[in-house]
């Protein structure tokens, strides 16, 4: 699920590997692409969020829904991707190369990794890089869709109801949960019930990700609030964040989690939906968790 700067360099070598540079910036929708073509990994593909890891926008569905899987699966192929295919993704933070991660097990592809501490950590450990957007060499990746990875927004209107049991946990800022700000959406505050575990806290201030054990330690306490035998529901914004707490708690050896793609971008376009605010019950402004 990680490689480092190092283990990448060595493992390229074997010529086998596709790697995808998934770096992009909300605030600038062009960034990541034009970094990309400044400077990436040699050979390394780019996944752009809006274009290659997210669908067209509608009423519902949220900010970033999911790709159409057909052609994502065609994307994964002209890129090289088989089923066998040892996959790496990379970022410069934000959470994308997470994002990535999740789609890409979520077609049917588990051997997935996220390169540690992202771009940055390939330039501190020397790494070559390039200019150049690599030629086409088609394989064949059929994908197997896990509907079990993730739920959708009727599920999340059962569990709010008390319906269905289940732990919601929000990975945006404690100020977003709480609706104190709301940059980008037009509704303000969480699902009602959910609990607040920003994202980037499961990193290191340098970019790389906290070891299993500080993750495991984190997130226990969510797994014995949902229970052992209830999904922990991972969301964000947009569904984007939310996969970094998802790889974290895999990091982490939990598999009770899944992803709500829509987000709270969807949750909020229901003009019915109850709305939240103010934090939750383990005050997480200052336990994160």
């Amino acid at each position: 699920m990680l490689i480092t700067a190092q283990q990448l360099q060595d493992e390229r070598k074997s010529g086998n590997w596709v790697v995808f540079d998934c770096r992009f910036s909300l605030a600038d929708l062009h960034q990541g692409r034009e970094a990309y073509l400044e400077a990436h990994i040699p050979g390394a593909w780019y996944l752009d969020l809006t274009h290659d890891l997210s669908g067209p926008v509608a009423a519902h569905g949220g900010r970033h829904p999911l790709p159409d899987i057909d052609l994502f699966a065609a994307k994964l192929s002209i890129a090289g991707v088989g089923p066998n295919t040892p996959v790496a993704v990379y970022d410069a933070g934000g959470g994308m190369a997470a994002r990535a991660w999740w789609l890409l097990r979520y077609v049917g592809h588990d051997r997935v990794y996220v390169l540690d501490g992202g771009f940055a950590a390939w330039l501190a450990a020397g790494g070559e890089t390039s200019r150049e957007v690599p030629e086409p060499r088609p394989s064949t990746f059929e994908p197997h869709v896990r509907a079990s990875g993730m739920i959708e927004t009727r599920e999340v209107e059962e569990i709010v109801r008390g319906e269905k049991h289940a732990l919601l946990v929000d990975a945006r800022a404690p100020q977003r949960f709480r609706g104190d700000v709301e940059p980008l959406d037009p509704v303000a505050g969480h699902i009602p019930g959910a609990r607040n575990a920003l994202w980037s806290d499961n990193l290191t201030p340098d970019g790389h990700w906290l070891p299993a054990d500080a993750l495991r330690e984190r997130f226990a306490p969510l797994v014995g609030v949902a229970g052992h035998d209830s999904a922990v529901v991972m969301y964000c914004g947009s569904g984007v964040t939310a996969c970094a707490n998802l790889f974290a708690m895999h990091l982490a050896g939990y598999d009770n989690a899944k992803l709500y793609p829509g987000s709270w971008s969807d949750w909020c376009s229901y003009a019915d939906h109850p709305v939240a605010t103010g934090p939750d019950a383990n005050d997480t402004e200052s336990t994160s968790a």
